[in-house]
């Protein structure tokens, strides 16, 4: 990666990194990369998109790009219109679950995926080293299109409506006021499945809750869940490519978890597959695969890292699917990116199918505990607390295969790692109770606020 693109895409304050001469030069390098092909141009509800949105429009036009507006939806839904409408790649205009502030730009190749990182390079080079020549004939948007419709039949395509609507579920929705507020009602509206809708008007300055769906910030989606007698709830980032639910009962089933359910009804639906998974999440999903059968590979985490892995893998003929702890789920008959409302549809279509509640799917995974936090880390290497952390637990069995994850024990462990979108250190601790799971990133926690003290 270079000195640009983050873990998913360029990301920054509106008006300090990212300010409209940054993305007018940024958009000019990024026609040159498509040259002569045709892409989207799609956003979020982020209340900067606008502005962002027309110094892209005349980075492309400037340089002569065919492109066409692909409106406000999920990033998942511009993905899929790249490949519905055939075009050559796109630009998704999001920050994700980042707060108001920040804005983002993400670029799509030509199947609607994240370009890989190596690409990502080449446009940084034609960045810096200003490597794009203006046309003599500019180009204007070439017109809107459709990017909700299409996304929403595809996701019907891939579900068993008859079975879901069968089930008369009763949900509760909560897009955090993000792009998800488009698409997650109309999609339950299809699948004939009443839906309780909170924090459903799209605006960009989040004003319910964070656009990151955490535990701490889900609690009153939990209470209405409980109160309403409802089969779940589901809870979208900003661009809706990840969810987290909420059972029956009002509890939060987190990411690692509720892949796992899913993932044991992907492979009860297609048989034998290979689960590509980021370092951050739970070791249940590696033991629930295995015990039926399914291969599990480790990556480093990022989405754009779990896509081109499942890709390398489906182009040997191996069905892979992916999933990361903080709630994306990668269902490869759609797309191989993750998606939150292709989410929602599997999981109304798993609790149909194994006719159970969604905590009692719960129930039946290994009682296992991940909990997580973020420590600030502004204006210092977090690669040298990384380095720090290593030279401490030297003596015990870790892995580096993104930051750094130390095994305590068989059955407890943490995983140190710096964050691809923020100025931040993020920690994860796993333990067979949240009790030891906290104290674990408690300590570390500790361990690492010292070391940037001492090494500010």
């Amino acid at each position: 990666m270079g000195k640009l693109f983050g873990t998913n895409g360029v990301r920054g304050i509106f008006g300090e990194l990212l300010n409209p001469h940054f993305v007018y030069k940024l958009s000019c390098s990024i026609a040159q990369y498509f040259s002569s092909k045709e892409i989207i141009v799609g956003c979020d509800t982020r209340h900067t998109r606008e502005v962002i949105k027309r110094a892209v429009f005349a980075g492309l036009s400037s340089m002569g790009l065919k492109f066409y507006d692909s409106g406000i939806a999920p990033t998942p839904a511009h993905q899929y219109a790249v490949r519905h409408y055939n075009l050559d790649g796109g630009i998704v205009i999001t920050a994700s679950h980042n707060p108001p502030e920040y804005n983002g730009i993400k670029l799509l190749g030509k199947n609607g995926d994240e370009i890989p990182h190596s690409e990502e390079d080449k446009v940084e080079d034609i960045f810096f080293n200003e490597k794009y020549t203006y046309s003599e004939i500019p180009s204007v948007c070439a017109g809107k299109i459709d990017s909700i419709t299409p996304y929403i039949n595809a996701i019907k395509e891939r579900v068993n409506c008859e079975a879901i609507a069968k089930k008369n579920f009763k949900i509760a929705i909560d897009p955090a006021c993000g792009a998800a507020s488009l698409t997650a009602p109309l999609l339950a509206k299809e699948l004939k499945v009443k839906a309780y809708l909170i924090n459903s008007q799209p605006d960009g300055y989040f004003p319910s809750r964070e656009p990151e769906p955490l535990r701490e910030n889900l609690k009153e989606l939990g209470e209405l869940t409980r109160r309403l007698n409802l089969d779940l709830a589901i809870a979208f980032d900003g661009d809706a490519d990840r969810a987290i639910f909420i059972d029956e009962k009002g509890n939060v089933i987190w990411g690692d978890r509720s892949g796992a359910i899913l993932s044991k009804h992907v492979l009860a639906k297609h048989g034998k597959g290979t689960l590509v998974v980021g370092v951050s999440a739970s070791t249940l999903v590696e033991n629930v695969v295995k015990e039926l059968k399914g291969d599990v590979i480790w990556t480093k985490v990022g989405s754009v890292i779990i896509t081109e892995k499942i890709n390398e893998l489906t182009s040997k003929g191996i069905f892979a699917f992916g999933l990361e702890e903080n709630g994306g789920f990668f269902y490869t008959p759609m797309h191989p990116t993750r998606d939150g409302c292709m989410t929602l549809a599997l999981m109304l279509e798993c609790l149909a199918k194994f006719n159970k509640k969604l905590s009692e799917l719960d129930e039946e995974l290994p009682k296992r505990w991940m909990m997580k936090t973020k420590v600030e880390a502004k204006n210092i290497d977090r690669n040298v607390i990384i380095e720090k952390i290593a030279e401490n637990f030297s003596s015990y069995r870790n892995d580096r295969i993104d930051g750094i994850r130390v095994w305590l024990n068989e059955r407890e462990w943490f995983l140190v790692r710096p964050s691809g979108t923020e100025p931040l250190i993020r920690i994860f601790a796993e333990s067979d109770s949240p009790e030891s799971a906290t104290k674990i990133l408690n300590n570390m926690k500790k361990m690492i606020e010292d070391l940037i003290k001492k090494w500010a």
